[in-house]
């Protein structure tokens, strides 16, 4: 995911000032450079661009359509009513999240339906700041799956696809710190490759730790703090949250993805769907 426009739509222009316990102290200006910088970690090309009128967003998306290879558009007050913007979105046929920055589903009644969440992939609400990054994230997330897909239909080879898996997490996500895969063997957890500092846990007993825990439980595990978990086998001094996502088809578990990061609390929904989608991807190879 290279380049990415960043749409804002009415009165957004006004943020710092309007509604300062709805949206905030930001100002467009502070919000626009912090998605730049957060773009530029994660090696994306972005574009921002504001307006108060409708054909003014739609003459924008339509004249990026072939530079940008995704949308994150607040949409303000045309969510609710502008089939117009909808079907722009709809028209450039680009993977799109909407974001917003309360959470409209809790505001006023009018505020609650979208017009345009059914023509976007993802619609992030009352994430503040956060939510546009966390956009940025998705939708890097949603091209891993379309280059993991494309290299599962020219090789069967099960390791080169996991390790396709592992080198496209750790490469696209600077805040994953150490990225494996674990696979299942009998009642054991054995590290099947790994990107990151050498870990001394290459075998992890089902039901231990974590990464035994999630596969145990079948279920997804998303651990803030690892100094606050009594579950966590220390890997590095420098870790300070974990992720773990069981590949699971049918019921039954394979294996599973394990992401560590330095940063903490760093881990959110977004990384858990983004996971839980290649993870399910990742079962072909067993499957078929």
């Amino acid at each position: 995911m290279k380049n990415i426009i960043i749409v804002h739509g009415p009165n957004l222009n006004l943020l710092g000032e309007r509604e300062l316990g709805v949206y905030g102290t930001m100002t467009l200006k502070e919000l626009n450079s912090q998605i730049g910088q957060f773009a530029h970690q994660m090696n994306i090309e972005i574009k921002n661009f504001q307006s108060n009128h409708e054909g003014g967003l739609i003459d924008f998306i339509h004249e990026n359509r072939k530079w940008a290879n995704a949308i994150i558009i607040n949409p303000g007050a045309l969510t609710h009513y502008s089939y117009a913007l909808r079907d722009a979105i709809a028209s450039v046929n680009l993977p799109t999240v909407e974001v917003h920055l309360s959470d409209i589903h809790k505001r006023e009644e009018f505020r609650r339906h979208s017009v345009t969440k059914d023509v976007c992939a993802k619609q992030i609400v009352g994430r503040g700041k956060k939510g546009y990054l966390m956009g940025l994230e998705y939708l890097v997330g949603i091209k891993i799956i379309e280059e993991l897909q494309a290299f599962i239909l020219v090789t069967k080879n099960k390791d080169e696809v996991l390790k396709q898996t592992v080198k496209h997490l750790k490469g696209k996500y600077p805040k994953y710190t150490w990225v494996g895969i674990y696979l299942l063997e009998g009642d054991e957890l054995v590290l099947h490759n790994f990107m990151g500092k050498p870990s001394p846990h290459t075998r992890i007993p089902l039901g231990k730790g974590i990464c035994g825990a999630a596969v145990q439980e079948k279920r997804s595990i998303i651990v803030p703090d690892v100094n606050l978990d009594p579950r966590y086998l220390a890997c590095s001094v420098e870790t300070s949250s974990e992720i773990v996502v069981p590949i699971m088809a049918e019921g039954k578990a394979f294996g599973e993805i394990d992401i560590d990061s330095d940063l903490e609390n760093i881990f959110h929904e977004g990384d858990q769907e983004i996971l839980e989608k290649i993870c399910s991807l990742l079962t072909q190879i067993w499957l078929t």
